[in-house]
């Protein structure tokens, strides 16, 4: 299957309120975070500290209230292995998802428990408010 039929499958399961998805798994993972009630940013710029030098990262999905906690997907597990170090040195909350993850029976429970057990106190009940993207 070529890029441009992939692109065409995919822009025919969006509907006019979805972000412009980039792929079918973002588009489950949207879908999802919606069903449960959290909302998100769509490929929000965050700076990343990687390699000396600051960079501009677009991970799959920012969660405001959740103290801008990133999930981001991703097409291979080194990158995604990669990712998780490098969120992490960032003190950037995030859960890193792949095709394997995608492709259990049960994905959308195990990510939002996963959320639930690492995110545990939304932004909105702390009484105070963290800019995603402090100047």
């Amino acid at each position: 299957m070529n890029k441009q039929t992939k692109n065409s499958e995919l822009a025919d399961l969006l509907d006019e309120l979805d972000p412009p998805y980039e792929s079918k798994e973002e588009l489950k993972i949207g879908r999802m975070l919606d069903q449960y009630g959290i909302p998100f940013f769509y490929k929000q710029a965050t700076v990343i500290y990687n390699d000396g030098k600051n960079e501009i990262w677009y991970p799959s999905f920012t969660l405001p209230q959740y103290s801008c906690a990133v999930v981001d997907y991703v097409t291979q597990q080194k990158q995604a292995d990669e990712r998780i170090d490098i969120y992490r040195y960032n003190q950037i909350p995030a859960t890193v998802l792949g095709q394997r993850d995608i492709n259990k029976p049960n994905w959308q429970e195990i990510l939002y428990e996963k959320l639930k057990q690492i995110y545990r106190h939304p932004i909105e009940e702390m009484n105070y408010s963290v800019p995603c993207n402090p100047d």
